[in-house]
This record gives structure tokens, sequence and C-alpha cells, in this order.
């Protein structure tokens, strides 16, 4: 049995999913299995294909479901292959480099060692490895060699308090072992989760360890249809997004609600420490401008970009 399971959620996907797939086997390792699914029957020729051609290595997941979105496919996906010693998530449209599951393992392998070591325990706790990514258009041609560079993140920002307010994880490069897998999956009918990699990155920050591996392994492809993508406070069109329609205020409302969804479902495993501090987040739309500017200075509840903490200051 491979001890990676890739987990690639398809949505009318013929435009791009063929070379991602083909990412994939290219590898350059072999300890891998890729499970391909499709929301719907849009793709399905052209999964049924590959399977067909790779047996060995590539299952043709048909659940016959409508998920409506990439989370809930994640999620149902994520249940079926719960038993996955690790496991990756990949999007359709994106292109793999060649040593991504070679480096994100031995990122994943040595850190449950060292918790291993730490802890003095047989088995290792929830952990994820997450990398940085390469910004590139439709057509593969570089727009920034970061994605924490082009978006003004920063991948070590991994702490309770810092994913409460901003998600620096991207599930495309994801790695999870089986016991964040089995954490995580104690949410998934949560309806105030935002997205499933957030609120895995919130269970690694609460119950385990989280690693960032700053380096690029994979394109991150940008196109016209992509539903979440690389989004830079540079950018004019989306200051103004942010900046108009109460955007920021709803953030705060949909991040404070996932907090509270958190606080429900782990509130009797989290210490006091993290339990008061989730709290207090979970309870900041409900608090005047002031008792709010303090605790987000009292908790640390701030963004990393200068721009994004003066806008919060104001409008959140």
């Amino acid at each position: 049995m491979s001890r990676v399971t890739i987990l690639l959620a398809a949505y009318k996907g013929n435009d791009y999913a063929g070379a991602m797939i083909d990412s994939i086997l290219a590898q350059d390792c072999d300890d891998w299995e890729l499970i391909l699914s499709d929301d719907g029957t849009d793709t399905e020729a052209l999964l049924a294909s590959y399977a067909e051609k790779y047996p060995d290595r590539i299952i043709h997941h048909r659940s016959g479901l409508r998920f409506g979105s990439a989370q809930k496919h994640f999620l149902h996906l994520m249940k079926e292959y719960r038993n996955a010693e690790y496991l990756m998530f990949c999007d359709q449209d994106d292109v793999w480099h060649p040593d991504k599951v070679r480096k994100t393992l031995a990122a994943m392998q040595e850190a449950e060692r060292k918790a291993r070591a730490e802890s003095r325990e047989e088995n290792a706790p929830p952990i994820l490895v997450h990398t940085d990514l390469r910004v590139v258009d439709g057509a593969l041609r570089p727009i920034d060699e970061s994605f924490m560079h082009y978006s003004r993140l920063d991948g070590r920002r991994l702490a309770l308090n810092e994913l409460l307010i901003q998600n620096v994880v991207t599930g495309c490069t994801l790695m999870i072992n089986r016991p964040l897998t089995a954490l995580a999956l104690e949410g998934a009918g949560e309806e105030k989760m935002l997205m499933h990699d957030w609120w895995i990155a919130l269970c690694a920050a609460a119950f385990g360890k989280s690693v960032f591996l700053p380096e690029a392994t994979i394109d991150y492809r940008q196109h016209g249809g992509n539903t979440v993508g690389a989004k830079s406070p540079l950018n004019p069109a989306y200051l103004k997004s942010r900046l108009s329609g109460g955007a920021i205020k709803k953030a705060l409302n949909d991040t404070s609600a996932q907090a509270a969804a958190f606080l429900s479902v782990y509130g009797d495993r989290l210490d006091e420490a993290q339990k008061e501090l989730v709290g207090t987040y979970a309870k900041l739309p409900d608090m005047g401008k002031l008792a709010r500017l303090r605790s987000y200075s009292r908790c640390g509840f701030w963004k990393k970009d200068p721009g994004r903490r003066i806008a919060q200051m104001i409008w959140g």
C-alpha cells in the first residue's frame, strides 16, 4: 500500500486536469496513489481514461454525488480515504513540480520523528506540512515565484491566534497525517467551516504541529475559472472589492462564526488558554470598536500585511 494518497477533486476540469495528472505521474518518487473524483460527470471520461491506463497507480472514485463545492468534495474524499497514512490534496488546474511528493513527505516524516522524540510517545501527533507555490497564468507563464510574496503572506504564521484571523495554508500544497485526518473530520458537518484547509490548519495549531516548507512545489495556475486563487493586496481591483460593501466586516463575522464552530467541536479538549483565545475571537463581532481593538492587541489577532492591518483596525 502506498504511503501517500493524493485526492484530486475535479469539476468541469477537461481543460487542465490532464496536465495536472501528468505532473503527478512525473513525480520522482513512487510511494503514492492517486484518487480521481468528479463532482458530477463532466470530467468522468478523462478521469476514467487515466485510471484504465494506470490501474496500479490511479483509482477512479465514482461517488455518484454532486457536492457543489470543493470543500464538500474534499471532505467526502477525506472520509472515504481516512485510513491513508498521509493525504495530499490536488486542484485540477495546477501543475506539480516533480519533487513535490518526495520533499513534502521527507518534511512530514522528519516532523513526526521529532515529535515522537520530544514526547517519547510511540505515535506522532496530528501534523501538517504545507509549502509555497509559484503563481502562473493560464499558459503557465510566471507571475510571481512565490505565492507568499505575491499575496503578502507568511507561511510560518501557524499559531492558533494567527490562523483564527488569517489562513496561510493553501490546500493544494498540504500533506496531513492520519491523526490529523481523523481530528479534522470531526468537524466535517460544521456549516460555518470556511474552507477545509483552514479548518485542518486550526486543528494542527490547537492539537499538533505545523511545518512550512518555504519553497514552491507547485505551479498555481490563475485563470478566469479560479474559485479562490491568488490575490495580491496591491491590486487596485482587489483593494476596491475589500473596501466596499462591508467585505472586511463580513470576513470578521465569518471567521468569528468559524471560531465558534471550532469551539463547539473541540472545546472540551482545548486547554484553558486556547479555550479563552478561541472564545474571545468568536465574540469579536459582539464587542464595541475599542474592546475589539484591545482584543486584537491582547491576543495577537492581527493580519500579517500592514495594509490589511490598517483596514482591519478601521473597518474590522
